[in-house]
């Protein structure tokens, strides 16, 4: 999503006010779809009636606009919707438009079932989750955190930067952006987070233009510390695209050693040059390769792997909120055999005594603990409880045995998962 509205606005003029409202208005009618044509369908005389997808989407994006964004008012989206719908070729349903979004704004609220009765239908409609998501949570975490989790996955998340310690320290970043006239904080968790209170595109800006920061989410950068990687070591990050985690592993060693960075798809490691050129690290090499056959690729066996795997992406629905609608159960099965394998290719090659910090942006115990708890059971292989990599890291990011767990409802970051696995000696 976040590329066709980039490709757009390259396209038309837009101020930085509009290309906002765009985000804002795209962004939100993906989080709440579910409710939204819940509340199209109970404001239908026909609420099963099926309206063509076009004047679908424009009355999800009026019913947004009337519901979740106050300084619209009701009568401005109700105007520019009924005149976007003319311009269509169902411009005869003009008139069930109008009426739809003029009842919208004068209705009372929507409806849902009973959360104590069915939780699961409650849930998907009031917090726009798909059922199969619900339900899993809910077995994990009961309904009531569920609930919270859900419903915090609809929030848009902060813009958050990653301070390259070889360029400057927080304090000066802090007051650099203060110069400029950007309102900045510390995060709230990690040491290298700067958040940004003012509205703000970063590539503006001159501090992550001249290196001395990136974006990244907060959660995100608690993740490569945890591998301990140190100057003059070999590190593999494999499915490393788009490389935040390859260049805090760079960071982290002092540009200084070899970082390996794999991954399958040739043009998004172009994206991690460019970004790794602009920060100024050079230790990082750069691989196209299908991280399964990771045993043959390299020539040497690194000191530690950094395996953050393809999965799900719940954790990170705040920033992808369309990854709601392209996961199902048998895809997430699918996901949790390729990360069993690539642990499996990754416990080939890391030498003996050497690390691997198996990670996913994922909510979902079937992509986390289970997978992990699977190959443990076969593989020679340690948990190495977290808390001894980070003591200056609130306890509640940490499950009983050590793994990293991070939530979007308790820590306003995406939610990430991290476990470190040692080979016996």
């Amino acid at each position: 999503m976040e590329e066709l509205r980039e490709r757009a606005f390259a396209k038309e003029k837009l101020s930085a006010r509009d290309r906002a409202l765009v985000t804002e208005m795209t962004q939100g009618v993906l989080r709440h779809r579910t409710f939204l044509d819940h509340r199209i369908n109970t404001l239908l005389d026909r609420p099963d009636a099926t309206l063509p997808q076009p004047v679908r989407i424009l009355l999800r994006l009026g019913v947004y606009q009337i519901i979740f964004l106050e300084r619209v008012p009701a009568h401005a989206a109700v105007g520019e919707t009924v005149n976007l719908a003319k311009g269509t070729r169902y411009s005869g349903l003009v008139p069930l438009v109008n009426a739809i979004l003029r009842k919208a704004s004068t209705s009372e609220p929507a409806t849902f079932p009973d959360i104590g009765e069915d939780p699961v239908s409650h849930l998907s409609l009031a917090a726009s989750a798909p059922t199969w998501l619900v339900e899993r949570l809910i077995k994990q975490r009961g309904i009531s955190e569920t609930e919270r989790i859900l419903h915090s996955l609809n929030k848009p998340p902060p813009l958050t930067l990653r301070v390259n310690t070889l360029e400057t320290d927080r304090e000066g970043l802090l007051a650099e952006l203060e110069d400029s006239g950007i309102s900045a904080r510390p995060g709230r968790i990690c040491r290298y987070a700067v958040v940004l209170e003012t509205g703000t595109v970063p590539a503006l800006l001159r501090p992550f233009r001249q290196g001395r920061c990136t974006v990244q989410d907060e959660g995100a950068q608690l993740i490569s510390p945890l591998l301990g990687a140190q100057p003059g070591q070999k590190v593999i990050d494999v499915c490393t695209a788009p490389g935040g985690k390859a260049g805090h592993l760079a960071q982290e060693m002092e540009d200084r050693g070899t970082v390996v960075a794999i991954d399958r798809h040739l043009g998004r490691l172009r994206m991690t040059r460019k970004s790794l050129n602009r920060l100024g690290f050079r230790s990082v090499r750069l691989l196209a390769a299908d991280a399964l056959t990771l045993p043959r690729l390299l020539t040497f066996n690194p000191d530690k792997i950094l395996l953050d795997t393809p999965c799900s992406g719940t954790g990170v629905l705040r920033r992808h909120p369309e990854g709601k609608w392209k996961k199902n159960p048998d895809r997430i099965a699918e996901l949790t055999g390729l990360q069993f394998q690539l642990l499996q290719a990754a416990s080939r090659t890391v030498s003996q005594g050497g690390e691997i910090l198996y990670t996913t942006c994922s909510l979902l115990r079937e992509e986390n603990e289970d997978v992990v708890e699977r190959f443990l059971d076969s593989a020679g292989f340690q948990m190495v409880d977290l808390r001894t990599r980070s003591t200056d890291l609130p306890e509640d990011l940490f499950t009983e045995r050590g793994e990293l767990r991070v939530w979007p409802h308790l820590h306003d970051c995406d939610g990430f998962y991290a476990a470190l696995l040692v080979k016996g000696k």
